[in-house]
């Protein structure tokens, strides 16, 4: 009886959502109502909502805080180290796209430097939280955030007579984070498994993240950022959940090695031995289970051999965003796995 009360209430309020739904086209091809999408970057994406008679509509964008470190569980330094705490909170705020106001239907990337991310990686991971300041801006406040390429929610408002109806957005979040309803665009750097894996830029870093979290761009940690991308490529839903160890015997293993400051201690080429879009897991000390795990990225200076200077992508306990080798977080002993 709650329940249909409520539902009454949304309606007479105006603050159902069900009536407004974005279809999405990308390529000038057919409209889609997908609650998510994966283009690849540059492709032209554009959104749209059914156009009502006599009515107003607002775009908004909704940006998970991502200078924030979230966990499900205690961090490997805390006391009690993995034990589960409890779903950690994400913070959520919506700004509206003015520039789009009154518009039924928008292509929101459009405006974009499409070099953006070609830029990006101009500090090392490491110096990056400390100089967010200068890499964010109001909406964005943290420089793990990418522009170009990464995942995007947007909002639409339809208000008409005094009510309002909307798309999903902030308020339909629960005690996991934002609703897989709440549109999305999940933006790829390429094809293939590192093309899915960077879709995954912008999403909270969560320790202990569940696979509910990550198979939705909610939040990820170190493994579950690379087993959910790896599931988007390979077309399958992951349900399992993943930690470093488990990685580590799921996958061959082609390459083994003890690394400092990002050099291993034997000569690593590039395409024979390793190649980008392998796993990187580190165990920083004996007898301990390995820890961290990242996909390795490119051969950054084109020496041909693995060394400081080339480039991963990993998480934890931030989001997922670019690295050098030579910062240190894979420093151990070291197992290179390949996804296939």
């Amino acid at each position: 009886m709650r329940y249909v009360v409520w539902l009454i209430f949304l309606v007479v309020t105006g603050n159902a959502w069900a009536g407004v739904v974005i279809q999405s086209s990308i390529d000038d091809g057919p409209w889609m109502k997908k609650s998510a999408i994966y283009p690849l970057k540059g492709q032209k994406i554009c959104l749209s909502v059914s156009k009502t008679s006599a009515a107003h509509i607002r775009w908004h964008q909704i940006f998970p805080d991502i200078s924030k470190i979230y966990k499900n569980a205690n961090h490997p330094w805390e006391a009690n180290p993995y034990q589960w705490v409890g779903f950690g909170k994400i913070d959520y705020h919506r700004k509206e796209a003015g520039q789009f106001r009154g518009q039924w239907e928008i292509c929101p990337f459009d405006a974009q430097d499409p070099d953006a991310e070609t830029r990006k990686p101009f500090f090392d991971g490491k110096w990056r939280r400390y100089f967010s300041w200068f890499l964010s801006d109001e909406e964005t406040p943290s420089g793990y955030y990418h522009k170009g390429i990464g995942t995007f929610w947007f909002q639409a408002e339809v208000e008409k007579e005094g009510k309002t109806d909307r798309s999903p957005g902030i308020e339909d979040s629960d005690k996991r984070g934002l609703s897989p309803k709440v549109f999305r665009v999940s933006i790829r750097d390429g094809e293939g498994y590192l093309g899915y894996l960077t879709s995954f830029f912008n999403v909270p870093g969560i320790f202990g993240s569940v696979p509910y979290q990550s198979n939705h761009h909610i939040g990820a940690d170190c493994a579950d950022v690379l087993i959910a991308a790896y599931g988007k490529w390979k077309g399958t839903r992951i349900k399992k959940n993943y930690n470093v160890a488990m990685l580590v015997n799921k996958f061959s293993v082609v390459e083994e090695f003890d690394m400092k400051d990002g050099m291993p201690d034997k000569q690593v080429k590039w395409k024979t031995s390793v190649r980008p879009g392998d796993f990187i897991a580190v165990r920083y000390a004996p007898g301990r289970q390995y820890q961290h795990i990242g996909a390795l990225f490119r051969d950054a200076n084109g020496d041909g051999f693995l060394g400081g200077q080339d480039m991963v992508l990993h998480a934890g306990p931030f989001p997922l965003d670019y690295a050098y080798l030579k910062e240190g977080y894979f420093d151990g002993h070291v197992k290179i796995l390949r996804p296939r």
